[in-house]
């Protein structure tokens, strides 16, 4: 079963185990890859020797000085757009540096095709390689590498240069997957063509993310009472992600029976945790931190509610995972979030920046407990239909499968 079948991942720090949080969607892509016979060659942007972990083949940079990469740079200077040469001669030195890498890892182990997740830097690398190699070079765009935000400063195409970068890379790329209608369109905008262009959703894990997992170990080692109804957000503490404004709905709710779980961390965090005393909800809001994989199904079994108030979104994998755990999600209309969320059906969409309305959400999902619930079962129901990562593998393989058996080679 797909049996020679071999891609090269070009994804800078993709982890080597289900415990790292780097790239961790992309790690789950790989291992799932590789458990369907994928020969599977994360080539990452660090030095490191050749190892196996998971299934998965590991390669790096083989040293940081390389006399070849003057030479390759030379060859590939007329293929940069001219804006994108305005930057440190180390980027270019360090672009080229993992692209003549990662085609050595090609040549040597005669590999099939290309994939290079985030148009930037990884699908600009993607398509110094296939110049090199001749090899189809697929590009997932993932979020920051297509969407913006100016108000946050979100997004690496308000900078011209690398705007410049990614329509390169698109045009160049011989197929583009991307998450949500969001993403999907923004591509297409970019590109002016659709034939290239695959709207493939995140999935997640079916199995380890369900609605009959127990969260109450989790209430008892944070302290949580059985009667309090638990409200959990988990995004990094970054502009984009809108925890302000999770924070600022939470001093709305004037209920003792109410507390607010917030995982992740990020540059913000400080900042939160002193918004929380200012608006004296100290004593009602837990910030946890960085919360290990092995451990985020848990909390999601043990929120009543989750809340994801971001003001860009790719796709909002967080949302898939609480619905796959049986929760109603309120989320705000932006990005990939309203391809998962129906409003009224298993969850709510609320305005981006909008404290008021999270708040009045929340408060009708806990004086409607039966609504919840049924909600929550809705939102298992379509991620079984839609966003399973099994649905998700087997059209990537197809698409890996139709760009070789259409000459892309």
């Amino acid at each position: 079963m797909n049996k020679g079948l071999s891609v090269a991942l070009i994804s800078g720090p993709v982890g080597k185990t289900p415990k790292d949080i780097a790239y961790s969607f992309v790690f789950d892509e790989a291992y799932e890859l590789a458990k369907r016979g994928v020969k599977v060659y994360a080539i990452r942007s660090k030095i490191e020797k050749e190892s196996t972990s998971y299934g998965i083949n590991f390669q790096g940079i083989e040293r940081i000085v390389d006399p070849q990469v003057l030479n390759f740079l030379a060859r590939n200077i007329t293929c940069y757009p001219p804006i994108s040469l305005i930057r440190k001669p180390i980027s270019l030195y360090w672009e080229n540096l993992y692209a003549l890498n990662a085609s050595r890892v090609i040549r040597k182990n005669d590999v099939d095709l290309i994939h290079a997740h985030f148009a930037y830097p990884e699908g600009f690398i993607g398509f110094l390689v296939k110049r090199k190699t001749g090899k189809p070079l697929i590009v997932t765009c993932h979020g920051y590498d297509i969407l913006t935000e100016p108000s946050v400063r979100y997004g690496v195409r308000l900078s011209l240069r690398f705007n410049a970068i990614v329509s390169k890379v698109l045009n160049k790329a011989d197929a583009i997957i991307t998450a949500s209608r969001a993403t999907f369109n923004e591509v297409i905008r970019i590109i002016g063509d659709s034939e290239k262009v695959h709207l493939v959703p995140n999935g997640v894990d079916i199995q380890r993310f369900n609605p009959s997992l127990d969260g109450s170990y989790m209430k008892r080692r944070w302290g949580i009472a059985d009667h309090v109804k638990v409200i959990f957000t988990l995004k990094a503490h970054e502009p984009v992600y809108g925890i302000e404004y999770m924070l600022r709905a939470a001093s709305l709710l004037k209920r003792s029976d109410v507390i607010f779980v917030i995982g992740g961390d990020g540059s913000l965090r400080p900042y939160h945790e002193q918004l929380a005393v200012d608006l004296g909800i100290r004593e009602k809001t837990i910030f946890v931190g960085m919360i290990p994989r092995a451990e985020v199904p848990y909390y999601y079994a043990m929120s009543d509610i989750v809340v994801v108030p971001s003001l860009q979104e790719a796709f909002g994998l967080v949302v898939s995972e609480a619905l796959a755990c049986g929760k109603p999600v309120i989320g705000t209309q932006v990005g990939g979030i309203p391809d998962q969320i129906l409003n009224g059906y298993n969850g709510f969409l609320v305005k981006p920046k909008d404290p008021k309305e999270i708040a009045e959400k929340i408060l009708w999902l806990i004086e409607h407990p039966d609504e919840a619930k049924r909600m929550g079962m809705n939102g298992r129901k379509i991620v079984e239909e839609k966003f399973d990562i099994n649905k998700r593998i087997e059209k990537i393989i197809s698409l890996y499968e139709n760009l070789l058996s259409n000459g892309h080679s």
